[in-house]
């Protein structure tokens, strides 16, 4: 028998077996890896990076000296004052002066946010979908199914708290190296030159494929159910064009950011944070994708606290300026809303191990290229790192007004995005949230 008449046979048990389960034929990993032949996404990108395990910003963004007759907060303040950006104040470590000075014009600090927990998986959830109970979407993944719904890459994962509410589907690439993979499946990944069969077949099985899809659809048999399903799979399928723009984009082997390694006592770190960094702006310079979520590990610092927080920012530091140098090189740092947050905060005091332990007072620091709202401070804490309440007009310190939380960054968020309108509609809305507006030019808050 010919392969001709083998294939046919083969297309007719798949119409058997696709009659009998059609979901069979549409999970949402296997959908999300096709091109879907939409224009690409042009509109505004949002980025989430999770410094995961609970940061000290007393060593980066809300600096705080030593109190007589107070625990020690930083040893750092022995010897050294707060460094000055602008509006903004520092931690005189790792490499947090020449970042400031860099990025200070473009950053929104916020300080004094109360994640209301001391639970790593409670903090995240919180910090990233402005609600602690589960049920509600990242914000990254609210701007991906605001904003890109159909596109096969919307929403990609690197880290960080991926909740989707139902919303839409996220991509989790742990290797980034395999996008080169997943955009173009039929070709070697060790031999890109060689084709892992022939291009009559790749061709013949994707005629097959569309030809059951179309029959399938045409039966008055398909259950409801089914017939989304295979309408969301024509839809995956229909084009190849948006894969190609990203596999066209991509850098070779070489060129491929590298895991970095580093030792702090007996404690070994790895990165790949601008291997993530890389992998999502390559996705979305293809406008297959408009929200990302990254990660960088290690700062539950219950020993060495200020080594392991030193070496931490110092990468940071060094990761955050190639996201935006590689964001300009590709025409993109113009249309990123960049959101860096933790669990919560550490600790205003030193542990016997001179670790910190788990503090629920944080900050977040949000980033954009020549930002109207930037080199501003909303928020505060006292001198020993408890939240200061803030009027949520003024956004002055005020002993009537309101603690803030992510809640409130959230919301504010959704708003300067232009997400809120759809999140009321899909059920997400904050309406029980104070306006607080962290976006506003004209404020800032004051100490």
């Amino acid at each position: 028998m010919n392969r001709y008449h083998q294939s046919k046979l083969t297309r007719r048990k798949l119409l058997r077996s696709a009659a009998v389960g059609v979901t069979a034929l549409t999970s949402a990993r296997s959908l999300r890896v096709w091109g879907n032949g939409l224009d690409p996404y042009t509109g505004k990108l949002l980025v989430t990076l999770q410094l995961d395990g609970g940061a000290d910003v007393t060593q980066l963004c809300d600096p705080k000296v030593n109190t007589l007759g107070e625990p020690k907060i930083n040893n750092w303040a022995d010897q050294d004052d707060p460094g000055e950006a602008g509006n903004l104040l520092y931690a005189p470590i790792a490499d947090n002066a020449n970042f400031f000075r860099r990025f200070g014009a473009d950053t929104l600090v916020l300080n004094g946010v109360d994640a209301q927990t001391n639970s790593h998986e409670t903090g995240k959830l919180y910090n990233w979908t402005g609600s602690n109970a589960e049920g509600r979407p990242s914000i990254t993944a609210l701007h991906a199914a605001a904003m890109t719904p159909n596109q096969p890459l919307a929403y990609a994962v690197y880290g960080g708290a991926s909740r989707t509410a139902g919303l839409i589907t996220y991509n989790r690439f742990d290797d980034v190296s395999r996008l080169r993979e997943l955009s173009d499946p039929h070709r070697d990944p060790w031999n890109p030159d060689r084709l892992l069969r022939a291009q009559t077949e790749i061709d013949f099985a994707r005629m097959t494929t569309q030809n059951t899809i179309a029959e399938l659809l045409s039966n008055p048999n398909v259950t409801p159910r089914q017939r989304k399903n295979l309408s969301n799979l024509k839809a995956a399928r229909d084009g190849q064009e948006g894969l190609a723009r990203l596999a066209d984009s991509l850098p070779s082997e070489e060129e491929m950011e590298r895991d970095e390694g580093f030792q702090v006592g007996n404690f070994n770190f790895w990165s790949n944070l601008k291997q993530q960094m890389q992998g999502a702006l390559l996705v979305m310079k293809s406008g297959l994708g408009s929200a990302a979520d990254l990660s960088l590990g290690g700062f539950d610092s219950h020993e060495l606290h200020d080594p392991i927080h030193d070496a931490l920012y110092t990468h940071l530091a060094d990761a955050l300026y190639f996201f935006w140098d590689y964001a300009e090189e590709l025409g993109l740092a113009d249309r990123i809303l960049l959101v860096v947050g933790s669990d919560f905060g550490r600790t205003n005091m030193y542990n016997a191990g001179e670790g910190k332990d788990h503090w629920n007072i944080g900050s977040y620091m949000i980033m954009e290229q020549n930002a109207r709202w930037g080199n501003r401070v909303v928020g505060a804490t006292d001198e020993i790192h408890f939240a200061r309440k803030i009027d949520p007009s003024t956004l002055q310190v005020s002993d009537n007004g309101v603690t803030i939380t992510p809640a409130h960054i959230h919301k504010a968020v959704r708003k300067y995005m232009g997400l809120d309108v759809f999140a009321d509609s899909v059920g997400m809305g904050l309406d029980d949230v104070e306006d607080v507006p962290i976006f506003n030019p004209n404020k800032m808050t004051r100490v």
